[in-house]
């Protein structure tokens, strides 16, 4: 239900694929005891989206036509005479029964002497035949934390009992039976996954393409030696280049850096943005901020968004340099208690407010003045994108490579310096940034943002996908 830039990225793209006339669907290959929710929440259709265990439960017409027949979701607990859980039964809407048996067992992972309950192993069943389906094992490995072993997969495509020993042998199945019931080129496109990349590289060929995309920086830190090169989310596909197609970045200067370490890819790494801006938007020039000022702010709660910069920051703006201002905090996360302590520590009740999750954004954004951003590393920057779809300029840091690329610096917005181990210099540089933009001439802002995002046009980036899947 509270997706990451990720999945807005996967949202967007398939808008822009239907726009440009190109059938897509959605794979997940992870049990979601509940997926026909934020389906319905981020508008995906029932024909749209193949979750692996929903096909191998509900069988081959699943692949093609979704879910059929809905059921009511309800979940049931078996709680013994010591208040822990031993077992849940799930009835999906989608029409799976999955039982979760459960066991008290020790934390591996840390030195403690509390013991956890978790789901030992599970099985499932068709709600509409009754059939078990499946199940599996459980198991907490040292290393790689939960994963699953031995999966028994039953009355599958001509009655077979299938036996699967890990996961790993278990997606693979589900891509080929993916490839033999649409059996023609099928393009693989993998957002930060390395699952599906270990199982689809081995299957590479001219009928099965492969795009991988990058969301954020391919680097942890270039100019500092001590971390490794490579992102963990993309070592394994920047290691294996030649399984890949093409590599999906968002900002050309990305695209170059990228070729500083691989300067024979240059047709192998593309550049389309992972987000865009509605054909001819209807900026209004004419506008200015009010008063109160209102900013916004819209992430996963998460640590390395730093929205407790911007709350310090802006406190600093209206207690040092008093300024009228609100901002509003949409979004959910881990880092909600932290936040909500420095609006507490700054006295600024009145004026922050955390807004929580939001499916429409689109329309929130235009009540706005500027959009403030406390991120170190954007890929892209999907909100600053749909922020200036509403002509709002952008305040944020220096970072690589969404805020350079997007952010003129005194043109569209500005730019702040950070220091990754000095919070205090950061949030110092954020109240700096934001003190130049109460100074700056604001409709120049705005208009400038309104050309700015002419390149971002859904139209234009329907076409860079149309362009890369024709040459596949």
């Amino acid at each position: 239900m509270g997706n990451s830039g990720v999945e807005h990225a996967e949202f967007y793209r398939g808008k822009v694929l239907q726009q440009a006339g190109l059938p897509y669907k959605y794979l997940f290959y992870r049990l979601n005891r509940d997926l026909q929710a934020p389906m319905r929440r981020w508008g995906l259709a029932n024909d749209q989206v193949i979750n692996m265990w929903e096909y191998f439960t509900l069988g081959e017409e699943y692949l093609f036509h979704g879910v059929q027949k809905l059921h009511k979701h309800s979940t049931k607990l078996v709680i013994d005479s010591t208040n822990t859980h031993r077992k849940r039964d799930t009835y999906t809407e989608s029409g799976l029964h999955v039982v979760d048996h459960m066991i008290k067992h020790p934390d591996k992972h840390k030195k403690t002497n509390l013991l956890l309950v978790g789901s030992n192993h599970v099985e499932i069943f068709n709600m509409n035949t009754g059939q078990k389906m499946a199940k599996f094992l459980f198991y907490d490995d040292q290393h790689r934390k939960v994963i699953i072993r031995n999966i028994h997969l039953y009355h599958q495509a001509g009655g077979e009992h299938l036996f699967f020993s890990n996961g790993m042998q278990l997606i693979r199945y589900f891509f080929d039976r993916l490839n033999l019931a649409y059996n023609q080129k099928n393009i693989y496109m993998i957002d930060r996954g390395t699952d599906p990349e270990v199982a689809l590289f081995s299957r590479h060929s001219d009928q099965l393409k492969i795009v991988d995309v990058i969301h954020a920086d391919q680097l942890n830190n270039r100019k500092d030696p001590r971390y490794p090169l490579f992102n963990n989310y993309n070592e394994y596909m920047l290691t294996h280049l030649d399984q890949v197609d093409k590599v999906v970045v968002s900002t050309d200067q990305q695209r170059q850096d990228m070729l500083v370490d691989f300067p024979d890819r240059g047709n192998q790494i593309v550049t389309i943005p992972v987000g865009g801006v509605r054909d001819n938007p209807q900026i209004d020039l004419q506008r200015r901020p009010g008063n109160p000022i209102k900013f916004v702010t819209a992430s996963r709660l998460a640590v390395e968004k730093h929205v407790d910069f911007i709350v310090k920051a802006l406190v600093k703006l209206h207690d040092e340099d008093g300024v009228n201002l609100t901002l509003d905090i949409f979004g959910a996360g881990e880092e909600e208690k932290r936040i909500k302590q420095a609006i507490e520590d700054g006295k600024a009740g009145d004026y922050i407010t955390m807004r929580g999750q939001s499916a429409t954004l689109d329309q929130e954004y235009p009540k706005f003045d500027a959009y403030v951003s406390g991120s170190y590393s954007e890929g892209f920057g999907l909100t600053y994108i749909e922020a200036m779809n509403a002509g709002l300029p952008i305040i944020t840091f220096n970072a690589r490579f969404g805020a350079q690329d997007l952010v003129d610096d005194g043109q569209t917005g500005y730019l702040a310096d950070f220091n990754r181990e000095d919070a205090d210099y950061s949030v110092g540089q954020l109240h700096q940034a934001l003190q130049k933009f109460m100074a700056a001439d604001y409709g120049t802002l705005r208009a400038n943002t309104a050309k700015k995002i002419a390149r971002y046009q859904d139209h234009v980036i329907a076409e860079d996908w149309r362009k890369l899947v024709d040459a596949l």
